[in-house]
């Protein structure tokens, strides 16, 4: 190609020698040279030539232009090279013997596009060049047009399709017919390449594929179960007096049906998230890249949650996996973890690999050995179910001035809207239900029932029990409570099976006495059922002394099964979720079954009053609850409702599981519904005006016990409850159906304080 400049220079060179050759001629020959080099000469002269007005800008233009058709050289060659390998591919594969040459390029094709990086980009580049590029030689060709203005034109059309109609002469109105018909594959190409990364960028929203950018916040790993639905609420009301919390959510299941799973959640999502912010990310808890987008690592809090609906052996290893994990990364580097265990024996390992803040519970034993408990004493479940979440009232521990050097008992009336059960000594020690003599040092801590932590006080009233009470210190008569009955033998019967049943027999074996019963109704074979009570009794060390058990098999609503089982006679009746059922709610029907044939057999055999047995079925899907309560069961455990709150509390109050272990772990103490007029001090009352809250504390206190709430005003002897009244010295009438609910020594503590 001749250079634009060179031309230009020829072109002078030529018009100064024929201009030297017309010196010797005549005027009229001359005229006619010149009236000839005019005609060469398009109209306008030369600002309409195609020659810059610079020698630069023109080397400029002559060098960009070769570049471009470089770049495209070298492009087409690297395409040709690509078709060769291609070719060669094909024979030496033997890929003609599968289909033709042209499918085999479009195999290959897909292939390419599917795994390269920006492939869509590339496909648009490459066919945008074909279009400029071969609208350009097209245009050089056919109208002589130079290169560059070839090039412009066909970006014009490219970029604006017009259908040629910029065009002057037919055969550059066809070209620009082509290209632009070139030019709208390419936009609508662009279109939804756009579209779909746009999409992508989206759905990788929808989806939660960005890390969460946090610190100081709560970490759930859990899956879609009840417990992950309750823990948010627990959590949500906890946090609420201190402006809410950000809890990131991690499960295995995608995003968007996690956050359908949460919206389906007992009441709308907005009233119990209140000032709280939910994210879910979708990953696997044992994955560091997973765990980084829930910000593991600058978390406060880490929840790690059981597997359910494996057996606990394999629900243990995979928390195991996840605590390796956080443990070899040091993750939270200042926050602690609340691990649901399974198994017993395996606390021990949870625990090496985790810092000393951390908590290992095992809430299935806890659950199972409060079902227990709570099914001594009608209404007593409901109790449970008030003090072990954040809806009423919970316990806290913390500091109180103005307590120093004064007595239990003291304090006791000394601090308002909230009730003193014991005190956290600086070593860590809780001292639940202390003597009431005992003296509070300037570095104990104060366990209390309050509403919430907002409701405690900073400082305890002033003043002594004579002026509290009208009664001196020093006169004041603490006196043991009546003795409780000693421990008998009872006949138990539990229909249903599921892994709660060690806990649950290690739990009766310490309430009865020698020569008791438990009979066991359930559709599981007899010998997987005495091997694993054996291996319960292994894992825990201790061998069942109290009770001998004795087992039915069947199903577990037939009623001819149910007649034959001594429900006049026993003490209590627990019915767990079987887990043989194939669904939550399945087993929830399958108990609630059982729980109305036992209320109408025990009411044929026993008359209108019924039995003095306490029924405590054991339900799992919380759609149940409602059903239950309108059928007039109000003594039931929600298991999965339990086990939430308690992780709830434990991560919010640490100090929670050191209650837990004095009421169902040690045994020091327990919650317990008793009659006020069982108390000595009680006839010091009239009753007939009333009494406040302060009266009946007052009354309990001289038998060194705690007052935590009595029955609502008419109330049955089952409750419902008021806990931690507000008003302690407003007189109210006291009916003989009335009930206290207390905190007090186990009967083995008693004998040794």
């Amino acid at each position: 190609m001749t250079c634009p400049a060179a031309s230009a220079a020829a072109l002078s060179e030529v018009g100064e020698f024929i201009l030297e050759l017309a010196k010797n001629r005549s005027e009229a020959e001359r005229c006619a040279i010149a009236q000839k080099l005019l005609a060469l000469i398009p109209e306008g002269g030369a600002e309409d030539t195609d020659l810059p007005a610079s020698d630069d800008v023109t080397l400029e233009g002559w060098v960009l232009m070769n570049c471009f058709l470089l770049i495209v050289v070298c492009l087409a060659a690297y395409f040709a090279r690509v078709m060769y390998k291609e070719s060669l591919r094909y024979s030496n594969h033997h890929a003609l013997e599968t289909g033709t040459y042209s499918q085999y390029l479009l195999y290959r094709f897909g292939y390419w596009y599917t795994w390269t990086p920006g492939s869509a980009g590339i496909v648009l580049l490459s066919m945008s060049l074909c279009l400029l590029v071969s609208g350009a030689l097209f245009q050089r060709i056919l109208l002589q047009q130079p290169i560059s203005e070839g090039l412009w034109a066909a970006w014009l059309w490219v970029a604006a399709p017009d259908g040629g109609g910029s065009a002057e002469s037919p055969i550059h109105r066809l070209i620009g017919l082509s290209i632009s018909i070139g030019g709208m594959l390419v936009f609508a190409l662009l279109l939804s390449v756009i579209s779909a990364t746009f999409e992508d960028a989206l759905q990788g929203l929808r989806e939660g594929v960005g890390p969460v950018i946090e610190g100081d916040h709560i970490v759930i790993l859990g899956y879609l179960t009840p417990m992950l639905q309750i823990i948010a609420k627990e959590l949500c009301n906890a946090n609420e007096s201190a402006g809410g919390v950000l809890i990131a959510i991690l499960s295995p299941l995608p995003k968007p049906d996690v956050e359908d799973f949460l919206r389906e959640a007992d009441g709308d999502i907005k009233d119990w998230v209140k000032n709280s912010t939910i994210v879910v990310r979708s990953g696997d808890a044992c994955s560091i890249e997973d765990l980084t987008k829930v910000a593991a690592k600058s978390a406060r809090k880490v929840l790690i949650m059981s597997k359910p609906g494996v057996s606990r052996e394999e629900a243990d290893a995979l928390t195991l996996n996840v605590l390796l994990t956080m443990h070899n990364n040091h993750w939270p580097l200042q926050g602690r973890c609340i691990v649901q265990c399974q198994l017993v024996r395996n606390q021990g390992v949870f625990k090496r690999l985790l810092n000393e803040t951390s908590q290992v519970l095992t809430t299935n034993d806890f659950i199972a050995e409060l079902m227990v408990q709570s099914a001594m004493q009608s209404g007593l479940v409901n109790v449970v179910r008030s003090v072990f979440c954040f809806e009423g009232d919970e316990f806290y521990i913390q500091r109180i001035q103005g307590t120093a050097g004064r007595t239990f008992i003291e304090v006791l009336f000394s601090l308002p809207g909230v009730i003193l059960v014991g005190i956290m000594t600086p070593g860590g020690s809780l001292e639940l239900l202390p003597a009431m003599d005992r003296i509070i040092e300037a570095d104990d801590a104060l366990c209390i029932l309050a509403e919430d932590d907002s409701t405690v006080p900073e400082q305890a009233t002033p003043g002594t029990l004579k002026d509290i009470r009208g009664t001196d210190a020093s006169e004041m008569q603490i006196v043991s409570q009546h003795p409780e009955t000693p421990a008998q033998k009872q006949t138990i019967v539990v229909c249903g099976w599921n892994d709660m049943i060690g806990a649950a027999l290690s739990e009766i074996e310490k309430n009865v006495a020698k020569g008791s019963q438990v009979i066991i109704h359930s559709p599981q074979p007899v010998e997987s059922r005495t091997e694993f009570i054996e291996s319960s009794q292994k894992r825990r060390n201790h061998c069942f002394q109290n009770i001998t058990i004795q087992h039915q098999q069947g199903p577990l609503a037939a009623r001819f099964q149910l007649e034959e089982l001594p429900l006049a006679e026993a003490s209590m009746i627990l019915v767990l979720a079987d887990e043989s059922c194939e669904s939550a709610r399945t087993a929830d029907s399958q108990t609630m079954a059982v729980v109305i044939q036992v209320q109408d057999i025990l009411e044929k055999r026993c008359g209108t009053a019924g039995s003095s047995a306490v029924i405590m079925p054991q339900l799992l899907d919380t759609n149940t609850e409602e059903t239950a309560v309108q059928t007039g069961i109000h003594n039931y455990i929600m298991s999965s409702r339990l086990a939430a709150r308690i992780m709830a509390v434990v991560s919010e109050v640490p100090q929670t599981i050191n209650i837990i272990d004095c009421l169902v772990k040690t045994r020091v103490c327990k919650l317990a519904i008793t009659k006020l007029p069982e108390y000595p001090a009680a006839a010091s009352l009239d009753l007939s005006v009333g009494v406040s809250f302060n009266d009946v504390t007052w009354v309990a206190a001289l038998t060194n016990e705690i007052v935590l709430g009595w029955s609502q005003l008419g109330a049955g002897s089952a409750g419902p409850w008021e806990m931690n009244p507000q008003n302690r010295t407003e007189k109210r009438q006291w009916s003989p159906e009335a009930r206290l609910v207390v905190l007090k020594r186990t009967r083995h503590q008693e004998e040794t304080f």
